[in-house]
Formats: structure tokens, C-alpha cells, sequence
């Protein structure tokens, strides 16, 4: 999300969200794909914050909806630099969305909802499956399928993907280093409430944040120093502040994630894997 930095002071505090699950008694496989769901989500949500500060840093035109452009950046680099881990990192992407949708109010959508910057959650999630089926039919036809993309709509992604691959190259290419660096990306991990000890932990341990700033650094040139900061702000997000340069990973958003995976997604996983297991042994027999 890109905001003002007056709207993101305003939003601090705005939202009283229940502490993380981290603490929850799960198994070593269990948390061990709670923090790798939680990790795929987050990393896709830096390249986001990234796409927006080269937005404003380049002055790159956008054609419509920049959250929309910027989750189309976010997927493209990681399905071009992420080699085997792509296909779980957006698989899990995908998924965090498709979820997010599901646990909309029972009254439905607001007008806000449409009138919006970002589009709907499930949108956000048909985008993503759709450049993933257009970069290789065969190996993301699974996912496309699995959250409901019809078979017609993934054999034209292939035009989606080459349009939105050819057009990131394009604006970008002017601004790929080549040999000297451009200006600093620092991280800092800022204060956090004791619930969050383990949230930390999992993000300091990674070093998602570090990554990322190591990402903008080794592969364009920035004009003005940049701060990322992973911090308690009040809301499950993350920000980009042009007034600032300043990224922002909320807290809260990773915690969102681990506990959507583990009281939503791994009950489900859990219960196909079991289904698909009895009825590979009942053809066995």
C-alpha cells in the first residue's frame, strides 16, 4: 500500500488486533510450514512495497491501477529470480489472498470495497494465478485450477504475462545497475508489543527484510536513501511513504498470516492430504 505519511500516522493505532498463534502446540512440521506460509506471503508483500518506491523514486508511468501494477512486479520477479522455490512461494501467495477473501464480513461488500485503491482480495488472487499460468501452462495449471481460474481465461494468461513482463522490463531497464551502487536501503527491526516476541524472531531469523534490501541494492540504482522497518503500527499491513522513502512491514501482518495458516489453511491442507492418503490405500488393496 502506498500512503501519505499524514494517513500513516493517522492509521497507528487505529485497530486492537488479538496477539499471534505463534504459541499454539504444533508440531515441528507444522510451525516449520506456518513460518514458511507466513515468509511466502511477507516476501511477496516487500516486492510490492519495492515496486511502489521504484514508482515514485523513477517517476515510472503507470496505466492504471498502481497496486494492481505493483502485485504484478512483485509476482514477476519472483517467478523469474526464484527459480524451484517460485511455484510455493506464490502458490502460498495465492492462497493468502484467496483466504483473506473468505474472511470478509458476512454483510458483504462496502462501496469502499470497489471504489477503492486496491482491488478485491479475490481479484488480487485470480491476478496472481493468472501471471503464473502465463509464464508455463504446465506448471502452474494446477494452482490456476485449484482457485477457480477456468481452463479458456489460464490459456490467455500467456498474453497477460507478456504484457505485464514486457512492460516492467521496459520502464526498469534505465534504471538496472550495472556496475556502481546507488543510494543505501538500512533495516531496522523497531519496538514491538511482548506478543509479537515470536513474530520478530521469525522475520530477524529469516532476514526477509535484509533480503530485500540487498535485492534494491545489488539490482538498480536508487536516488535517495530508503529505510525499511519491520514495527508494531496498529493493523495488519505494510506501507510505502514517498515523503519518507520509507518501508514499512507491520507486525501484525505476519502474524495475520501464521495464524490464517494455522487455524484455516493447515486444517484443510491436512484433511485432503488424509482423504487423498486412504484413497491411494483403498485402490491399493
Amino acid at each position: 500500500m502506498k500512503i501519505p505519511a499524514r494517513l500513516a500516522v493517522a492509521l497507528l493505532g487505529a485497530f486492537g488486533l488479538a496477539a499471534p498463534a505463534v504459541s499454539q502446540q504444533l508440531t515441528n512440521a507444522q510451525r516449520e510450514a506456518a513460518v514458511e506460509f507466513t515468509l511466502n506471503n511477507t516476501w511477496h508483500v516487500m516486492l510490492h512495497e519495492i515496486g511502489h518506491l521504484f514508482v515514485d523514486q523513477f517517476q515510472l508511468p503507470v496505466l492504471g491501477k498502481e497496486e494492481d501494477a505493483v502485485d504484478a512486479l512483485a509476482t514477476l520477479i519472483i517467478l523469474e529470480e526464484d527459480g524451484l522455490n517460485a511455484q510455493t512461494i506464490l502458490a502460498d501467495t495465492i492462497d493468502g489472498w484467496l483466504y483473506a477473501e473468505r474472511e470478509r464480513p458476512t454483510r458483504g461488500y462496502t462501496n469502499s470495497d470497489f471504489y477503492g485503491e486496491h482491488s478485491l482480495d479475490i481479484q488480487r488472487s485470480f491476478s496472481l494465478a493468472c501471471l503464473m499460468v502465463g509464464s508455463d501452462f504446465d506448471a502452474y495449471t494446477r494452482h490456476a485450477t485449484r482457485v477457480g481460474l477456468p481452463i479458456d481465461r489460464q490459456i490467455s494468461c500467456a498474453d497477460d504475462f507478456e504484457l505485464a513482463s514486457r512492460s516492467w522490463k521496459q520502464v526498469l531497464a534505465p534504471h538496472k545497475r550495472v556496475d556502481a551502487y546507488g543510494a543505501k536501503v538500512e533495516v531496522e527491526y523497531l519496538h514491538h508489543d511482548r506478543e509479537y516476541e515470536d513474530i520478530v524472531h521469525i522475520l530477524k531469523q529469516s532476514r526477509i527484510l535484509e533480503r530485500a534490501a540487498d535485492w534494491v541494492t545489488k539490482t538498480h540504482v536508487i536516488v535517495e536513501p530508503v529505510l525499511i522497518t519491520a514495527e508494531h503500527c496498529g493493523e495488519v499491513n505494510a506501507f510505502f511513504i514517498p515523503s519518507d522513502q520509507h518501508i514499512m512491514l507491520c507486525y501484525e501482518w505476519a502474524g495475520h498470516f501464521y495464524d490464517m495458516f494455522v487455524e484455516t489453511i493447515m486444517p484443510e491442507r491436512e484433511h485432503f492430504a488424509n482423504m487423498a492418503r486412504l484413497k491411494r490405500e483403498k485402490m491399493a488393496r
